[in-house]
């Protein structure tokens, strides 16, 4: 571990840390951290829709759906 990659590069079963959610628009950061997807914290892929869109993902706290386009812009950390 300790390379970053994108969100949407885990594999389903894999938990990473939220290391930057600085390329999200303000509006969507604001939305992601208001139910729980802060910097530093841990998530755990889920899943992937058949079609490859959204991804599922879980917090401590909520599951929640990701667009790819979404995924592909949250770096995080294998843990």
């Amino acid at each position: 571990t300790g390379d970053h990659m994108l969100l949407s590069e885990l594999s389903p079963g894999q938990s990473a840390r939220i290391v930057s959610l600085a390329q999200l628009e303000p509006a969507v950061r604001r939305k992601l951290m208001a139910m729980g997807l802060l910097p530093s914290s841990e998530i755990r892929f889920i899943r992937q829709a058949p079609m490859g869109d959204p991804l599922q993902i879980a917090t401590s706290s909520i599951t929640l759906s990701v667009q790819k386009a979404l995924a592909n812009l949250i770096e995080v950390q294998a843990v």
